[in-house]
This record gives structure tokens, sequence and C-alpha cells, in this order.
């Protein structure tokens, strides 16, 4: 997505969100809302999305300037005129309508077309011209709006005579059918009573974009504006915050009291008749024009936007704060006062929020000014701040700042805490300090292996101390290293919890999370063993859930401690509750909490407060688990010689008799959060287990023999236990050939005794002879034999010279690369035209393992062996039968991909690294080892202008260089060199110098390496 699309949503205007707050009820803010967007890199077939609506199944369908677009929450299955045997009438689709029997009404440009969703079967009708509205006004009777008004029944058009002009919407209420010309509004009765109702001349000519029946009112969306009809049958301009004459495209009530109005300039959104809430043109770019808005059966709302792509708007259960009359709205602490509100620190400003949501800012005196503010403790009447200036004393009646003590002016200070025997605890960057009155160094400073405090939490029975340099506790006039012989030993601690029943639990910056047992054992989590997010900013502690809240920069989840110790294999341990690639309207994705002091997080009203970039973000703390949901499987297709397409309810398929290899396709859909699903299958006659395949959503059998089988499919949230996953099936018929009957078995059984008895009467009638013939050639037979053994010998040594087989890992060497890489370019010139129009390329992909020297020089050369031969076999495996894997040089191998769909090369790569990384590689002495690759790749051909005119070479070298940049930003990634289009594939005609065109043009812009990278790791050893 570019920056120009994210800034669609980056800055949602605040004006009037927060100003009608009553004493009875808050208002409703578009900030409840989260949102995602897909756009044409996601697989959309266009960015100007049309209409909108969904099937029987679950299915949304999409309808585009490119056709039409069938999605389950992760891909995109286009259909066009092109692939639907020309029934689709056009590809440019203007409405979508799904009726009460489940058959979706498709509305192009050129006329219309109807879908069966369940069997994906079109038909077509005898409506030409531009589609602009479609309605079902009775049973089994659809009306449509084109170049005049079609009645539909039964599959037969004909013209609805009441109505002699062309028309351009249609809206069905309890009492009439409505429909919109040039100059009337019609409002047809049930009884055949027609009445006119003439457009002011203000609106009379223009287009009518939409109609909406609401609490007894008709309103239009047009292009002078926005209308309705009053009680004298009038139309009238209606109430929006805007000028008048611009142009209204959409209205949309949802079932929620919220309703919706797309402008030119303007999104309008207000929840049960109270003020709108405006977002402007400059606030969401250039994407203000919504061509559709419809919201589905799980209540969330799609905007199809005119330029920009879809966007999912669902009601978010986590809510964003920012208090009526707040100018800084870049939060950094927080903390609960004793009077019930909550102080709020911003970048340079504090103020008090109080329960209404109402925003007091605090005018701050004194002659020092304020800085960031890491944390803050009450002192009586007045709170102590720690700040990046030193600590200070602040007086909440007069706003009187001053500094605690001159000893710490200008001293980073990044916690404050009470000490259980009075005064307080100050952690600073030159070390730990107590303030009774008057500042008393620790005694023990000069232990701390780092003199940065980053966190102090004073217990009854002892004091932790967390550092940039490892954890403290302090127990009886001593100080003892937390996590000895962990990495916890050295890591940047910046948050402790000591949990009631026994458990410590220790976030860092860079080493994850660490969290000590009742038994005295450490474990470590980080983003390599299920950890969602580093670095670790905030820990809260739910006793009445046994949750513990965790936040960092790039999210929030949560866990149970005792679940940690015994947990089965294969559950995820943390909910994630706020992800990175999620976001509220008005704020930006990828950034969740601030900083990395000590009040980053409060409970306050049943929900745990966060500062973030934009307001504080506040989460019900008794937030339902995302894994109650069940998510239905579906299998969508069966991919062998044939293709073949099931019904929804099929659950049985007979294969032709000579399928022996299938590819079986399934999904279950989910809008919210697709990616936390994962599928194991099995079948049942052929699989001992199952194959638990994450989010991979393809199923591929080989060779099956033939039988009956059952195909068993579980889809489940990553929170769940697979006793709680939604299950299908279908059982396999795979006919048997006559080769394969017990009678051709037995024809052939009695021809071989007839040979076998053949064999044994000619074997005995020449065993004489033949034994006084090998009696005469022994001799010259063995001198014969010692000749040949010698040129056998030579020979070998050149066969081992000219083979193309790598003797260790048994994989494809060198030679074929540069043997074979030739052949398959000239095979795909010659097929380039087809090649090209089915997206498809060439890849190269250049994998290297990470650190591999230092497992041969800890564990032996036969140790990396083994490695590599481990590696090799998940490489073969992964890769297709038209693939190869060429072991390059050491521990670096070369995969090449024949005619690979382009938009699947860098999701390939991405899980091959991922599949590496998670595996554990069995040493020979039975240690396990976990490796990480780095992975660079590029295509064949560039999309460059002049493309046609690089070789492979060129793309061989592209795939080094990638990797090489992976090698340099950390290892454990992917990644690859795009091009801006504007690039001329005459900029490598000379292929000695790659890598100096490479710089340029990435100094000019043109070029930028795209990388997707983990964090880099020792090997662990078990």
């Amino acid at each position: 997505m570019s920056l120009k699309h994210f800034c669609f949503l980056l800055n949602f205007s605040l004006l009037g969100l927060w100003s009608c707050l009553t004493s009875a009820q808050a208002m409703q803010s578009i900030y409840d809302y989260d949102i995602k967007q897909w756009t044409a890199v996601d697989g959309l077939s266009n960015n100007s999305v049309r209409a909108v609506t969904q099937d029987q199944q679950g299915y949304l369908w999409v309808g585009t300037l490119e056709g039409l677009n069938r999605f389950d929450g992760t891909h995109f299955e286009s259909f066009s005129s092109n692939n639907t045997r020309r029934q689709l009438i056009g590809n440019v689709i203007t409405r979508l309508y799904t009726d009460s029997q489940g058959y979706i009404w498709v509305g192009t440009m050129t006329g219309l077309s109807g879908l069966n969703s369940r069997t994906l079967k079109f038909d077509r009708y005898n409506v030409l011209g531009e589609v602009t509205a479609i309605a079902e006004v009775g049973e089994r009777e659809i009306w449509v709006a084109a170049d005049n008004l079609f009645r539909i029944r039964d599959g037969q058009v004909s013209r609805v005579e009441e109505i002699k002009e062309s028309v351009s919407q249609i809206a069905v209420t309890p009492e009439h059918v409505w429909v919109s010309s040039s100059r009337y509004l019609y409002k047809l009765a049930r009884n055949g009573q027609l009445d006119k109702i003439s457009l002011p001349a203000d609106l009379a000519q223009h287009p009518v974009y939409d109609l909406l029946w609401q609490n007894g009112v008709m309103y239009l969306a047009s292009e002078q504006g926005y209308y309705l009809v009053d009680s004298q049958g009038q139309v009238q301009p209606a109430n929006l915050p805007m000028d008048r004459g611009v142009p209204v495209y959409q209205l949309h009530s949802d079932s929620q009291g919220g309703d919706w109005v797309s402008s030119y300039d303007k999104l309008f959104y207000r929840h049960q008749q109270q003020q709108w809430q405006v977002i402007s043109r400059d606030e969401l770019g250039s994407a203000t024009q919504f061509n559709d808005i419809f919201e589905d059966r799980q209540q969330n709302v799609w905007l199809g936007s005119f330029g920009d792509g879809l966007y999912r708007v669902s009601r978010g259960k986590i809510k964003r704060v920012i208090g009526q009359a707040q100018r800084d709205v870049m939060v950094r602490s927080v903390v609960r006062t004793a009077d019930d509100a909550l102080l709020i620190a911003s970048s340079q400003r504090l103020g008090l929020l109080d329960k209404t949501q109402h925003y007091t800012e605090i005018q701050l005196s004194g002659d020092t000014p304020l800085n960031v503010v890491q944390d803050l403790e009450p002192d009586g009447a007045t709170w102590l701040l720690a700040t990046d200036n030193g600590p200070k004393r602040l007086t909440l009646e007069d706003g009187k700042l001053t500094p605690l003590t001159d000893a710490l002016r200008g001293i980073k200070t990044k916690t404050i805490k009470k000490r259980q025997a009075g005064g307080f605890w100050l952690g600073t960057n030159d070390g730990l300090f107590q303030w009774q009155q008057e500042l008393i160094p620790f005694a023990l400073n000069h232990e701390f292996e780092s003199s940065v405090i980053t966190f102090v939490q004073d217990n009854p029975e002892k004091l932790l101390v967390g550092t940039t340099r490892g954890a403290y506790q302090y127990q009886q006039e001593k100080l003892l290293r937390v996590g000895l012989g962990t990495p916890l030993y050295n890591a940047f601690v910046t948050t402790m919890l000591q949990l009631p029943q026994g458990p410590l639990v220790v976030g860092t910056v860079d080493d994850g999370l660490f969290v000590r047992l009742f038994d005295g054992k450490w474990l470590q989590f980080d983003t390599s063993n299920g950890l969602p997010f580093e670095p670790v900013v905030s820990l809260f502690h739910d006793a009445a859930s046994d949750y513990v809240w965790v936040s960092t920069l790039k999210g929030i989840f949560r866990f149970q401690p005792h679940l940690l110790g015994d947990s089965p294999p294969g559950q995820n341990l943390f909910e994630e509750v706020l992800t990175p690639y999620e976001r509220q309207l008005g704020t930006a994705p990828g950034r969740c909490c601030n900083g990395s002091g000590a009040s980053k997080v409060v409970f306050w009203q049943d929900q745990l407060w966060y500062p973030t970039l934009k307001g504080l973000v506040a989460v019900p703390v008794k937030l339902k688990a995302s894994s109650s949901q069940t998510y239905q499987p579906l299998v969508q297709q069966i991919q062998a010689q044939k293709l073949y397409s099931l019904l929804p309810e099929q659950n049985r398929l007979v294969l032709e008799t000579d399928e022996r290899n299938v590819s079986l396709r399934y999904t279950a859909i989910d809008f919210l959060k697709p990616m936390a699903l994962e599928f194991r299958y099995q079948l049942v006659g052929f699989d001992e287990d199952w194959h638990q395949v994450g989010s991979r959503r393809e199923a591929i059998y080989t060779n099956l023999p033939a039988g009956r089988y059952l195909f068993r499919l579980q889809a489940r949230n990553l929170n769940q236990s697979w006793d709680l996953a939604g299950q299908t099936q279908l059982e396999l018929v795979i006919p048997r050939r006559f080769d394969e009957t017990v009678l051709y078995r037995g024809l052939w059984l009695l021809l071989g005794l007839f040979l076998l008895y053949g064999l044994f009467w000619l074997a005995r009638r020449n065993v004489q002879l033949r034994e006084a013939e090998l009696t005469k050639l022994v001799k010259l037979r063995t001198q014969e034999l010692e000749t040949s053994n010698i040129r056998l010998n030579e020979l070998n040594e050149q066969l081992s010279q000219l083979t193309h087989k790598d003797a260790l890992t048994g994989l494809r060497n060198r030679r074929f690369l540069f043997e074979q890489l030739p052949k398959d370019i000239e095979h795909y010139q010659r097929n380039r035209e087809s090649m090209l129009a089915q997206n498809k390329c060439i890849a190269l992909m250049q994998l290297d393992l990470d650190n591999f020297k230092v497992i041969n020089d800890k564990f032996g050369n036969s140790a990396g062996d083994s490695i590599l031969q481990q590696v090799s076999g998940l490489l073969i495996r992964e890769t297709r039968g038209s693939d190869y894997v060429v072991r390059y040089a050491g521990e670096e191998f070369m995969l090449v991909m024949r005619d690979i769909p382009l938009d699947m090369v860098r999701e390939f790569a991405c899980r091959l690294n991922e599949l590496i990384s998670s595996e554990a590689f069995v040493l020979p002495d039975g240690r396990t080892v976990s490796v990480q690759c780095s992975v660079g790749y590029a295509i064949y051909p560039l999309e460059l202008l002049g493309g046609q005119l690089i070789g492979w070479e060129i793309s061989l070298q592209l795939a080094e260089l990638a990797l090489y940049h992976v090698k340099h930003n950390g290892r454990n990634g992917v990644a690859s060199i795009q091009f801006d289009r504007q690039v001329d594939a005459f900029e490598f005609e000379d292929s000695d110098h790659i890598e100096a065109q490479i710089e340029k043009l990435l100094a000019d812009g043109v070029a930028w390496f795209e990388l997707n990278s983990g964090r880099q790791q020792d090997s662990i050893i078990n």
C-alpha cells in the first residue's frame, strides 16, 4: 500500500467527536470502529470498487472496473468475461444485489447478469445498458434500473409499464416502491397507485445516486447534494454540515443505529440521531468518494472507494479516547488520581481527564520546563514526576513545577516509586537513589553492571530493580542478579511483575519476555517461539481472570501464567488483542504504546488505559477471548487433471479413473483476523495423523492408490484448542483401473507361472553346456575383469566430475544449474505471451544458512553435514516437481521455480524462511538445533521497460545482491530488489558492473529493497 493510500485514514477529524457528551450517555465515536484496506496489491482486480454484496455462504463479492471478485478474508478470486464462458455480460460492475433466494444479480455497464453463488454459474438477461439499481420488490420479483425500468419474474424480463422513462435509482419500503428519474420521484403503492413528486429545479436534470428510507423519511443522494421528502411530499435539502450543491454519492443506515453519508469531499457519520461527525477530504486524502456502502451479516461495514480499493469498518472492542479540549494528543504517561480521574502527561503538557472524557489542561508555572514524563507518583497533595530533565514536584492546585533536588537536575529519571520503609526510590541514568527530604545514593550502586536504572518495584519481601544490563533483586541487604544462565543476565529490562502466586515476569527491549515459574525454572519467549510483538513496554496482572496483560510498541497481548509450564504442543499461549496491522479510524498503523517508562498502563473504569501517539487506548479488562467463535472450513475445489468445483452441501466426490494426483483448495471465512486462522487436515485411509499446516489453504497428494478416502478438515483460531475447531469432511472416491483389478492381476500371475516353468526347463537344458564353457572362460574372464576394473575406476572418476549431482545432499550442483537454466529461459521465451498472460515467471531464490560456521565450530563438520542434508530434504519437500534445488556453494542453495505465478514468489520465499526458522534439526548425538536463513530472490523477466533484453544472468546477480542485503540487515529475512516502472532495461547492459548500477538506481530512488526480516538469533540447543 502506498503512502498516499495510508493517508486515507491517518488523520481523521476530531470535529464533533465528543461535543455532545451528556450526563446520561456519551456520544458514540467513530474511533470505536477498526478499519482495514485491500487494494490491487492484495489481489483485488481493480482499485475502483463499484459494488459489494454477500452470499449465503458468507463470501463477500466485490465488483470493480475489471470484473467480479469473491473474497474470504485473505484471497480474492476474480471472475470476468474472460473466464466465465462469456456469461458475464461485462467487466465494469456497477451494482450487486443478493436476493432472498441467495441469487446474486450482477449489474454492469453493458447489461445484467446473474450468478448462482453455490455453483458459480452465470446467467445472462436481456437487459442492456448501464445498470444503476437493483431491488427485490416482491417474492421472486426483481426490478432493474437501466436504460428503462425492467421487471424480472421467474427469469422472464419485461418492462414496468407504469413508468415510461429512464430511471436511475430504486428503493423498496413496506408500502411503496420509490423510483427516481431525471425529473420525478415516483411513489408506486402496492395496490398499483402511482404518485409523482416533482424534483426541485436545482435537482432536476442531475443524477440521483442513491435512495434511503429511514424512520419514515425518504432521503436522496444526488449530484446537487443531500435531500429528503418532507411530510407534505416536497423534496427539500436535508441537514448536513456542508455547503449546498456538493455531490452526495451513497447513503447507508447500519444495524447499530449509525448513519453513513459519502459525499465528494467528506464522509459523514452519526449514531442514533446524534450530531454528525465530519471527516473532510483534506483528512482523507484522495479516497473520499465511495461508490457503495454495504453491511455484512457480521455487522462489518464495507466501503467501496472510487480509486483506493476496499475498506472494512468494524465495531471494535477497544476505544480510543482523546479528551474534549485536549490539544496535545501524544500521550506519554498516565496515572489514576485519588479523586478518580486520570492524570495525563503528553509530550509537553499535563492535564486531567474526568469520567465524562473532559480534558482540563494544567497551567504549569515555575522556572523549569517540562520534558518527557516517564513516571508519576503521588506524594500527599503533590505529585513527583520522573522526567528526562530530572525528578520534579508538581502541585496540582496552582500547577507549580519545581525540581525535586538540584543534585539530579538534568539527569534523566526513568521511575519514581514509593519505598516500603518510607520515602521514594528514584531510578536515574546515574544509578538508584532514596529520597526522604534528602537524596541518598543506594549503598550498592557500584554492584550494578549498568548505572541506568529502568525499573523499580518495592515489594514487602524484596526490592526489584531493572537496568539496561540485567535485572536484580535486593533482599536481606544482599543484591542478587536475576536470571543467571539465561539471556536475561545482560538484557535491557523495561518492566517487571511479581505475581502473588510466586512467578516473576520480566519484560525486555531486545530479548522478549522472561517468566520464572514456581520451581525456579526460567522460560524465555520471543518472536521465534510465540511472542507476538516486541519490545515489551508494560505489564499488568488482572487477579480476577489471572491474565497478565502485556503492551509493546507494536501491540497488546495477554496470557495466563499457569499455562506456560505444561501447555500442550501446538497451543498458542499468547492472545493478541491489538496488532500493528489493525488500527482505529483516525489513527496510524504499526505503533501502539509509547516509551518504556513506568506509568504506561492504569486500571480505571474496568478498563486498561494505555498511552499512544494519538490519545489513550482503553481496553476492557473483561475482554472476551477471540477463541470463542467457531470457524466453519469450506472445501472450495479439487484440482487434478481437471478442475472439480464443489457445491456447498456436497460431501462426496468421485474422481476420474486415472486421477492419482490431487490438490484440495479450502478456506474459512473471517474478515476481522483471517491471519489468526490455522488449519489441519487428514486423509483418512492414507494419512496416519493430522497435517498441521498453519495458515496454508491447500492440501496436495500425489500417487494416491485407488480406493475410498475421507478428507477431514479443521479450522481454528490460534488461541483455540483443536477440540473447539470447526470441521468439515469430504469423501473422495478414486475408481480402480482394469490393471488394478483382481482378475487382471490373476491373469498376470498365471502368465508368470508359465514363464517361470519355461525358464526352468531351458535352464536345466543348458546348464551342462554352460559349465563346460565357463571352465574355459574363467582364466580369460579373470584377466579381462582386472583390466575392466582399472578402466572402470578411471571412468568413475571422470563420471564424478561430469555428474550433475551433489554427493553430500543429493541435490543438483552448479554445473546442472548453468546447463539447465538457459534451456528454461529459452522455453519461457518461446511461450512468453502465454506466460505473461497468466502472470507467470521464473523465480530464482538464493538461500544461505545464517551463522552456519558456528555450528561446524561447535558441533563438528558431521553435524553441519547432517543439517545440510536435512535442509535439503525440507527444500525438496516444499518445492514442486517442476522446480529444482541446487546446492550452490557450502551452505548456500539456489531454488529455480519454473512457471510460478508472480504474486506467489514473495509469499513462498517468506514461508520458506519461516519453515527453516521453525524447524528443529536433529544432530547426530540426538540434540536439536534451530537454524535461521537469509533469502534473496529475483524473477525473470524483470518488469522493466524493455525487460526482455535482460538475460537471466542479471536476475541471478539481483538475487545474490538481495541475499547480501538481508545479511547486512541482521540476517533471518527475505529480500528482493524492486524497480520503478520508469527504469529501462538498458540500465543493465553492462553486467560486469551490476553492483554499481544497482547502487546508482538505489541512490536515485527508482530502486529499493523490499525486506521481510526476522530477528537474528543464535542456534538453540535442546
